[in-house]
């Protein structure tokens, strides 16, 4: 075998090694390729459910919240008719009893000038 026979068996077996680790390479690649796919796969079969899940507690959460505004609306007008209400008793029990109890009091200093009593 001369030099030259060498030279083309060393880059033959050279080309064939190479070959070998890019076939290897290729095959670990696609294995990482196919368990991703697979991942996601999963992933995208268990959020569905869960955000489907979600949607619905979202629009129950949104439905209770307008019921719960209606009723603070609700506590709200029933206070403002109670403060009116509480105003309108003060004004009509309060005025008239000041002015019974002020006219007791004068009524009694009366008699007591009368009787002649300091």
């Amino acid at each position: 075998m001369s030099a030259g026979d060498w030279a083309l068996l060393i880059l033959a077996v050279f080309w064939a090694v190479l070959v070998l680790v890019i076939a290897f390479v290729s095959v670990k690649v696609f294995q990482v390729l196919d368990g991703t796919r697979k991942m996601i796969d999963d992933v995208r079969t268990e959020t569905v459910p869960i955000l489907t899940e979600a949607r619905t507690t979202v629009t129950t959460v949104n439905r209770n919240l307008e019921h719960a505004d209606t009723i603070v609306v609700s506590a709200g007008k029933i206070t403002h008719s109670v403060e009116r209400i509480t105003t309108l008793v003060d004004q009509l029990v309060s005025l008239p009893l000041i002015k019974a109890i002020s006219w007791t009091y004068g009524f009694q200093k009366g008699i007591k000038r009368f009787r002649g009593t300091p």
